[in-house]
């Protein structure tokens, strides 16, 4: 569905932005027998007012015709459309964040610091737009041009969106297209800034791939233990019914007979649980699609479930148990009929034959139920290797799950570290760093501050081809204000001319760039090489591309010298809320020297965004920890339930001697206490490598980079709490079974 929603809002092939044109140019562009579509839009950055001195930033587009919308669709959610002059239309996602409700009238304020007030028409739904959540803060809204003109924004087009005519799914198909329709525009006397070329599935697919990558690796992992839990239900039930089994061999079955017999009752059993887990899955599905069908903002058609998936899920529900029911049922039918009618559940008298045996005969000083526990533990190796194998890779799943929620962390952390001001101001226009840093330092509270200058440019392949537009930050040489998180190769250094540090979302369009390698880089029309130096981790904005080079090189090849358009500040004290008034006092400061400051965001504004992305991944895989950590419990109450039902007759003889109610049950419970401890010391072993392939996995969807890693002595410590808590409730029942019979009644148990 994310898919099909995508696809149905028509997406552009690429957009062009470039000076103002009109109408004319978009006539021609679409009469070029290479485009299939094209449509003109003008936008502008504006700062709308959400609460008292708070200030969120609105990108405002302005659509010519709202009834003949061919590309980018813009569609009509509540209230009137299309917006009426002097008002506006919220993207859906982003109404929450401005805090407004349909018919409010909203302030707004334009980067020349004139102040507008604008009613909330309605809300509209962009499939493109995830909300600010994932867009870097902004809010997006829909006006008129009559609208744009009253904000101080002439009647001009300055986007150019194209459809490619042919395979709209070939990018460098499109890259060729995009390349002839600049090509056009230049020859028409109009500058082409910054070329783009949207990816071709949704935004949210990397989000969505690393999803999927849990729910396969947790999906598989549950059906492994569920064959276990069948073992352990089987087993049980054999144990139960060992002198039945005599008895049926005794007056004539065969083998076969009973093999049978005991399959058909696991395929019941199989059955059983499909009727249930069909209706449940589907549930299920419904739920979560939805949930992140409202998460990422896109609609879902009406909900269905391919039959094909029903048909494997009904498979699987048969064949599991089946499969998994073969070695139990095997081993369980072909005991003898003497062996089966002399079974008073004493065991097989085969203890202290094995090495562990010996060793736990020479444990002394322990109570004697605590040792009857040890020892009992270890009598059934074959079921005691079962249970450990359920709950050790429970346990392991569980920490390495945490494992990945801390690895997540850091790397937020490390991507936090990146950013080392407290305040970020970007400007409309190109200022004099003296002239900027002047009035910045005038403002209480700031401490020092970087100039940043950006540039776009976009390589140019082999072919002659070009890529996407590449936001070039110039930095100075011994910026103080960036430590970003290299992959791969170095940091720029002091003498670096032509060097170049990409980013990964970079390499995610430029596949075939490694560091070391020259490239062509297109600068305000001049191509010149560049060396890559290194690789940079990149998190959001996953249709941009991004690069960092010495601003002293860049400026002189791009004929900038001296000019910026982003304040990096560093203030005094770094807390979000010293942070947010600093920011207003220079946004205030800005624009009173006739500054004009198009956005500002604060660190703590940009953790929170970077932290809600993760955030969601993080939530989702605690969910899956959790299930797991469930049925690795139910494997163990499966364990202890065979052991006291094969032990009646034994705990009725400890009765018999003096035994009381509190010393069975302590047998039980300690037994199932020391078995979970056990597993989680092999589990902790087991997560160190799991943990790190999940982790890796993880990264690798969701930010195209191994997380930084990091194993969680948390998770050890809170799987420890839970395993002995899972294991004691696991045995009480069992417990209680076991001291709740009378002396006669287990004696005479059959």
């Amino acid at each position: 569905d994310i898919s099909h929603s995508y696809a149905g809002g028509r997406p552009a092939s690429a957009i062009l932005y470039t000076s103002f044109f009109d109408n004319d140019l978009v006539q021609a562009v679409r009469h070029m027998p290479e485009v299939s579509a094209a449509e003109g839009r003008r936008s502008i950055n504006v700062r709308l007012k959400v609460g008292p001195d708070e200030w969120r930033n609105l990108n405002l587009t302005a659509i010519s015709d709202y009834t003949d919308i061919r590309l980018d669709l813009i569609r009509p959610e509540r209230g009137v459309w299309p917006p009426p002059d002097r008002e506006l239309l919220i993207e859906r996602a982003a109404l929450g964040d401005a805090r407004a409700a349909i018919g409010d009238t909203l302030l707004v304020e334009t980067p020349d610091g004139r102040q507008r007030e604008l009613r909330l028409a309605g809300t509209a739904y962009n499939s493109n737009y995830m909300g600010p959540l994932w867009w870097g803060g902004w809010l997006y809204g829909y006006v008129t041009f009559d609208t744009l003109e009253w904000l101080g924004a002439s009647y001009d087009y300055d986007e150019l969106h194209i459809v490619a005519a042919g395979n709209a799914a070939d990018t460098a198909h499109i890259r060729r297209i995009a390349d002839l329709v600049s090509e056009r525009v230049e020859q028409g006397g109009w500058t082409v800034y910054w070329k783009e070329i949207p990816p071709a599935e949704h935004p949210a697919t990397a989000i969505i791939n690393a999803m999927m990558v849990v729910l396969g690796v947790m999906g598989t992992l549950g059906l492994f233990l569920s064959g276990l839990l069948v073992i352990n239900t089987i087993s049980a039930l054999l144990t139960q019914q060992v002198r039945q089994i005599g008895v049926m061999k005794a007056v004539g079955a065969h083998l076969g007979h009973l093999i049978g017999m005991y399959l058909a009752l696991a395929l019941g059993f199989g059955l059983l649980a499909t009727l249930i887990a069909v209706p449940a899955a589907i549930m299920a599905a419904r739920a979560l699609a939805a949930y992140i069908a409202g998460l990422l903002n896109f609609d879902m058609s009406a909900f269905s479930v391919p039959p094909q998936m029903i048909i494997v899920q009904v498979v699987i529900g048969l064949i599991t148990p089946l499969l998994a029911a073969l070695v139990p049922v095997a081993n369980g039918t072909r005991i003898t009929v003497r062996e089966a009618i002399s079974n008073y559940g004493l065991g097989k008298g085969h203890f202290g034959q094995s090495w562990i045996d010996r060793l736990m005969e020479h444990v002394r000083g322990l109570p004697r139920p605590t040792l009857l526990s040890l020892r009992n533990t270890f009598r059934r190796k074959g079921r005691l290797t079962l249970t450990l194998v359920t709950l050790t890779l429970g346990g392991a799943i569980f920490m390495s799950v945490l494992s990945v929620q801390a690895s997540l962390v850091l790397t937020t952390d490390d991507l936090m570290n990146y950013f080392r001001e407290d305040v970020v101001v970007n400007f409309s226009y190109g200022y004099r760093f003296e002239r900027v840093e002047q009035q910045a330092l005038a403002v209480p509270g700031v401490v020092r501050m970087e100039g940043w200058g950006y540039v776009g440019v976009r390589r140019v392949h082999a072919d002659g081809s070009e890529s996407n537009t590449i936001q070039l930050a110039a930095l100075p040489a011994t910026s103080e204000m960036v430590r970003p998180i290299i992959v791969e190769g170095r940091w720029l250094l002091p003498e670096d001319e032509n060097a170049l540090v990409v980013g990964t979302d970079f390499l995610r369009q430029e596949r075939d760039v490694q560091v070391g390698d020259e490239i062509t880089l297109n600068i305000l029309g001049r191509e010149m090489p560049w060396r890559v130096a290194g690789v940079f981790l990149v998190i959001g904005n996953p249709g941009s591309m991004s690069a960092y080079a010495n601003d002293v090189y860049v400026a002189r090849v791009a004929d900038v010298v001296g000019q910026i358009y982003t304040a990096k500040l560093v203030t005094a004290q770094h807390d979000p809320a010293f942070q947010a008034r600093v920011a207003t006092a220079l946004e205030e400061r800005f624009k009173s020297s006739g500054l004009s400051v198009s956005s500002i965001m604060t660190n703590a504004d940009v953790r929170d965004q970077v932290e809600s992305q993760l955030r969601i991944l993080i939530v989702f895989l605690l969910v899956m920890a959790v299930i797991i950590a469930l049925v690795g419990g139910l494997g163990l109450m499966g364990t202890m339930s065979i052991n006291v039902l094969e032990r009646t007759r034994e705990f009725g003889v400890l009765r018999a001697i003096g035994a009381s109610n509190g010393a069975v049950r302590q047998i039980v419970v300690v037994e199932g206490v020391l078995i979970g401890v056990l597993s989680w010391l092999m589990g902790t072993l087991l997560a160190l490598p799991i943990s790190k392939l999940l982790s890796d996995s993880v990264g690798q969807a969701f930010l195209n980079t191994p997380l930084s890693y990091t194993f969680s002595i948390n998770g050890v410590l809170v799987w420890l709490i839970v395993v002995v808590v899972l294991a004691a409730l696991a045995s009480l029942w069992p417990a209680w079974n076991a001291a709740r019979l009378t002396v006669r009644e287990v004696l005479a148990y059959e």
